[in-house]
């Protein structure tokens, strides 16, 4: 219980600093840090004790854990998806299409299944029921083929890696993934070895499955903070070098540059664009050819635009 306490205080304080980190983007991962949250917090043993009576007392709790982490895993994928920009519109189908089908299936599963008084140790009550091997391995097998595309989409695009943070945090993703896959397969021998009476591969297996299930969580947490830290330095990074180009270009657009009353813009990388825009205009206008000086002042603020 200790653990569970520790996973949930992490994830929780996680999920409030990636949302302020957030703030203004993009929340598609901090989206996913609230629904891992949510699972990891409901599942804590005094809490679900008290809370599933109040639903029924036949673990409809643990029903609503794991749909929320089929959820959760769902936006993770996307979520690193377009943080990396893999992103695809057939992607996105292919989630909410995979995760539809599973939720169903979880669902009718757990429907089927002969109830149980509330429990926090639920599919070793009910393992030995063949309707819940289908009920944890459906999910199973979606969580870890989900998590290892994750890792798969980090692997293709670590060499795009713009910060440390960013590098570090795509490979603790991968970590993840490895982990999610590692747990599928160990909690499907063990489902099956459980509906077959071998009790005994059950427990062989219970070491892997402590050490998968929260390193999982945990890494794939991580990683998600450290892209959006390291998101966050590149844009830093990125506001700061505009900045400096915007102020060495102004007294060469002061003189030659006109004025195309453009309107007015926050973005620096705009605002730059339309200075380069306008100083050319004005060279072109006036017909005088630019120093050495100038041009290469003309010329560092195009780069630092296209590397931008």
């Amino acid at each position: 219980m200790i653990l569970a306490v520790v996973q949930a205080l992490l994830l929780v304080v996680g999920a409030v600093v990636l949302s302020v980190l957030q703030r203004g983007q993009d929340r598609t991962l901090a989206v996913t840090f609230w629904l891992f949250s949510a699972t990891i917090v409901a599942g804590v043993e005094p809490l679900a004790r008290l809370v599933d009576p109040l639903l029924g007392g036949r673990n409809v709790l643990t029903l609503v854990c794991d749909v929320l982490m089929a959820a959760g895993t769902s936006t993770l994928l996307w979520g690193v998806a377009k943080a990396v920009g893999a992103a695809r519109p057939w992607m996105r189908n292919a989630v909410i299409a995979s995760c539809s089908v599973v939720v169903v299936a979880v669902v009718t599963a757990f429907v089927l299944l002969d109830p149980v008084p509330t429990t926090t140790t639920f599919m070793l009550a009910v393992g030995d029921q063949p309707t819940a091997a289908v009920y944890s391995i459906v999910q199973t097998t979606y969580l870890g083929v989900a998590l290892g595309a994750t890792g798969l989409i980090c692997v293709l695009r670590v060499a795009e890696a713009r910060t440390a943070p960013d590098r570090i945090g795509l490979w603790v993703l991968v970590a993840g993934g490895v982990f999610g896959v590692v747990r599928m397969v160990v909690v499907a021998v063990m489902d099956l070895a459980h509906v077959a009476g071998r009790v005994d591969v059950t427990h062989a297996l219970a070491l892997p499955y402590d050490v998968t299930t929260p390193g999982a969580v945990l890494l794939v947490a991580s990683g998600m903070l450290l892209l959006v830290v390291g998101h966050r330095l590149w844009q830093a990074r990125r506001t700061r070098a505009l900045e400096q180009a915007l102020r060495r270009l102004a007294p060469l657009h002061a003189r030659l540059g006109t004025d195309n009353d453009y309107p007015d813009s926050d973005d620096p990388a705009t605002r730059l664009s339309r200075l380069i825009v306008e100083v050319n205009d004005g060279v072109r206008r006036q017909r005088a050819p630019l120093s050495p000086g100038d041009r290469a002042t003309l010329a560092e603020a195009e780069a630092v635009l296209e590397t931008t």
